[in-house]
């Protein structure tokens, strides 16, 4: 199986949701700032309605995208770990809703409930796996392959199966395609025009449809 394809982990995320106390749900219009180097939030977020992207700037001055998180998807862990931001900032990519936990108030419900922390450890882990296979795809894939990858592990992470096979993806831009697999937005809508043609993806303004195992075959052969 290709790095990233691996069917998605989410019984640890539903075991923390479980364990942890609800929280009012704060709105952001597209394109708000959540956190910043300079705004700092301390702690763990979760994403109730909407899409958040997080994002780090690179060497060459750019931005890259760490990752891209819609509804019941945790982000922000580095706060709880009290790591270095890096820059590392977090943008509402559409009319979100988020809850959010203070470190404070984790420590105090893991000493309540001691199976939080092994679920949030579990999905720490699991963040780190999946960078981890990330890197291995960016390493592994030339940029072609690197288009068609990053569509199967959005596939995996944001999609929901259609009627007619495909699973269908929230709108994605080129732009933010390209900030995910570090390249440009030219060959990233060359390449997706190519895998449309070939008849893998179609898409819209409002959806992307990726033909998950079609593509997965595709993937797996020469390019």
């Amino acid at each position: 199986m290709p790095p990233g394809t691996r069917p998605a982990r989410r019984r640890e995320l539903e075991d923390a949701l479980s364990y942890l106390p609800r929280k009012s749900v704060v709105p952001y219009r597209r394109g708000d700032l959540i956190f910043d180097e300079q705004q700092p939030a301390s702690g763990i977020h979760l994403v109730v309605r909407g899409r958040v992207k997080v994002l780090v700037p690179s060497e060459e001055g750019t931005q890259s995208v760490l990752g891209i998180f819609s509804a019941d998807q945790f982000f922000g862990e580095r706060g709880l770990l009290d790591l270095p931001r890096r820059g590392e900032r977090a943008v509402a990519l559409e009319n979100s809703g988020i809850m959010s936990w203070t470190t404070a108030e984790i420590e105090e419900n893991v000493e309540r409930e001691p199976k939080l922390g092994l679920a949030l450890a579990h999905v720490i882990v699991e963040r780190c796996i999946d960078l981890e296979e990330r890197m291995e795809g960016l390493a592994l894939f030339k940029t072609p392959q690197r288009v068609a990858w990053s569509l199967l592990r959005f596939a995996e992470s944001l999609g929901l199966r259609d009627e007619d096979g495909s699973v269908r993806i929230p709108p994605l831009t080129h732009q933010l395609m390209s900030e995910y697999i570090g390249t440009s937005r030219e060959i990233v809508t060359y390449q997706m025009n190519q895998l449309r043609r070939q008849g893998y993806v179609r898409y819209s303004r409002k959806a992307v449809h990726v033909y998950k195992e079609a593509l997965e075959e595709r993937l797996s052969q020469p390019w």
